[in-house]
C-alpha cells in the first residue's frame, strides 16, 4: 500500500464512511468508488461482454416446475466474489434499520440468505470463493468458499470500511478482486511450506557439508521447528527465539549454541529464559538439547525461516523430517526435493 493508495483510500472513505439511506439509489455508485479506492479495474457496462462475467446486477435464474424466475445480485465476479448490499443508518431507521437492533441485524442475515442462495443457484458455472455481504457507509462482512461451503451466518468475518486504512486489509481486497486463488487457505499453507523447507534445505546442506551426522542434523533442524512453530501459536511467549536471534545471536554467533541449548533445556523442564516464564514441554522431545555452533550466514538463513508463517506449516513437513531421520538419510533429501 503505497501512499498514492493512502490517498485514493481516505478519499473513498471520506466520502463514505457513515453514510446511510437507500442502498438501491447507492451501491453502484459506492462499489464503482471501492474499485477506484482499490486502483483494480471495475465492472463494464451490464451486456457488453457476453455471459455478464463482470457486472452490477448479475441475472441469476432460479427454475421450479412450474416457473422460470430471474433474480440479480448486487455485484459479481466470476471466480472471484459475489455481494449482496444493505444500507443501515446510525442514528436513525434509514434504509434497513438503524445499526445494532434487530430490524437491522435480521436485514444483513436476510442479504446473507440471498448472496448464498445466488452463489449455489447451478446457474453460475463456479462457486464464487468470496461471498460478501455490505452495509453501504459501515462494513463488509466476508465468508471464504474455497472449501465449497461457505458456513453459517456466524462465520462471517467483519470487515470495517476504516479498516481499508490497514496494508493487510487493502492488499487483502485488491487481491479478492484480481487474484483470489492467492488467498487459497491450502494454496497459501503449500507456498509457505515450500519457502520454509527451502530456507532450511540451505542450513542442511551446509552442516552436511561440515561433516555433520544426519540423525544429528535432523534432530537439531527438529528443535528449530518446533521451536518456531510454538513460537507463533504463542506456547512460546515473547518472540522469545525471535528476538534472541536478531538482537543477541546474529550480532554474536558465539553466544547461539549455549543459549539455545539453555532455552530448549529451559523448554524441557519449564522456568524463566531472560525475562519470559517458559511452559514445560512435556515429552522428551527437549531432553537432548544439543545444538551446533553458526556462523552469521546460517543464523540469518534461521532468521529468514523464522519469519514464515509456522502455523500455516504443512504438518507432513513434521512428519517427514522425522522419518528421514530415522532412515539416517538427509533431513531435506528426496522427499523434499519436488518442493525445491
Amino acid at each position: 500500500m503505497n501512499e498514492a493508495d493512502t490517498g485514493r483510500v481516505q478519499g473513498f472513505l471520506k466520502k463514505w464512511l457513515g453514510s446511510e439511506g437507500n442502498e438501491r439509489a447507492n451501491y453502484q455508485t459506492f462499489f464503482g468508488d471501492f474499485c477506484v479506492a482499490l486502483g483494480v479495474e471495475g465492472p463494464p457496462p451490464k451486456g457488453s461482454v457476453e455471459g455478464d462475467r463482470y457486472c452490477f446486477d448479475k441475472n441469476i435464474k432460479f427454475y421450479t416446475e412450474k416457473a422460470e424466475t430471474t433474480r440479480y445480485s448486487d455485484f459479481y465476479k466470476e471466480g472471484h466474489f459475489l455481494v449482496e448490499a444493505k444500507q443501515g443508518s446510525t442514528d436513525s431507521s434509514k434504509g434497513h434499520g438503524k445499526r445494532g437492533t434487530k430490524t437491522y441485524k435480521d436485514a444483513m442475515q436476510k442479504a446473507f440468505n440471498q448472496a448464498k442462495s445466488y452463489a449455489y443457484n447451478r446457474v453460475l458455472p463456479t462457486l464464487p470463493p468470496f461471498l460478501m455481504t455490505c452495509d453501504i457507509g459501515s462494513h463488509f462482512e466476508v465468508w471464504e468458499g474455497f472449501s465449497g461451503e461457505y458456513g453459517s451466518y456466524g462465520a462471517r468475518k467483519q470487515i470495517n470500511l476504516n479498516d481499508l486504512t490497514q496494508t493487510e486489509i487493502f492488499d487483502r481486497f485488491v487481491a479478492i478482486f484480481t487474484d483470489p486463488q492467492s488467498l487459497n487457505p491450502e494454496k497459501y499453507r503449500a507456498r509457505v511450506t515450500r519457502e520454509v523447507v527451502a530456507e532450511l534445505a540451505k542450513l542442511s546442506r551446509w552442516l552436511e557439508e561440515q561433516g555433520r551426522e544426519p540423525h544429528e542434523t535432523a534432530n537439531f533442524l527438529m528443535r528449530c521447528i518446533f521451536t518456531m512453530f510454538a513460537e507463533d501459536v504463542e506456547l512460546l511467549k515473547g518472540e522469545v527465539f525471535t528476538k534472541a536471534l536478531r538482537d543477541r545471536w546474529i550480532p554474536n554467533p558465539h553466544t547461539f549454541k549455549p543459549e539455545i541449548e539453555a532455552l530448549w533445556q529451559t523448554m524441557n523442564t519449564g522456568g524463566t529464559f531472560g525475562f519470559e516464564h517458559i511452559l514445560k514441554f512435556n515429552g522428551s522431545f527437549f531432553e537432548d538439547a544439543a545444538a551446533f555452533d553458526l556462523p552469521k550466514a546460517q543464523l540469518e538463513v534461521l532468521y529468514a525461516a523464522v519469519a514464515k508463517g509456522w502455523s500455516q506449516v504443512e504438518p507432513a513437513t513434521f512428519e517427514a523430517l522425522t522419518r528421514q531421520e530415522k532412515k539416517e538419510l538427509s533431513p531435506f533429501g528426496e522427499y523434499y526435493a519436488p518442493l525445491l
